[in-house]
């Protein structure tokens, strides 16, 4: 066999196995979108959300958007006199730190989404990464509750899905 024909063969086998795995990164499933709503004020809570939002950021599977809110209690809702932006797609999930973390009168983060059989698989996935990493971020302070262990996150996925925030 010739040089030449063992290039060409070297170069139809490269294009042979870089087809398939290019199929393959198309096939990779869409980033989870995520709002982070902070309604905390000291600078220790602060710093926290800024860990979370981080890694968040640096697990690869995340589209984090943040937004601060200024509320005057951790039930109060922090989206209430807000739309999203015109061009703005709804979010899979939004996670709520209230404003008590800072004092220790809240111990809960609100992971607010959709009910777990409605959830994409991806977004499913997303939920319990969310969930593992607020562990970690907020031990001891905090942990993260979704719609499977209290009624709030899914009343608050209710509002926000009618006004756009979320799928």
């Amino acid at each position: 066999m010739s040089k030449r024909s063992h290039a060409l063969l070297i170069a139809l086998m490269m294009v042979a196995i870089a087809i398939p795995l290019g199929g393959l990164a198309q096939d990779a499933p869409p980033l989870v979108r995520v709002l982070v709503v902070d309604e905390t004020k000291t600078f220790n809570s602060t710093m926290r959300v800024a860990g979370l939002v981080g890694a968040l950021r640096s697990v690869g599977m995340f589209d984090v958007g943040i937004t601060l809110a200024d509320v005057m209690s951790s039930y109060d809702d922090p989206l209430a006199d807000r739309l999203p932006g015109v061009d703005e797609e709804p979010y899979d999930l939004i996670v709520i730190l209230p404003r008590g973390l800072d004092d220790g009168t809240a111990s809960h983060i609100w992971i607010v989404s959709a009910g777990m059989s409605a959830l994409s698989p991806s977004v499913a996935a997303g939920l319990d990464a969310i969930a593992g990493i607020i562990e970690q971020v907020f031990a001891g302070i905090g942990e993260g509750i979704d719609v499977t262990e209290d009624l709030w996150p899914g009343l608050l996925w209710a509002a926000y899905s009618t006004k756009g925030w979320i799928r």
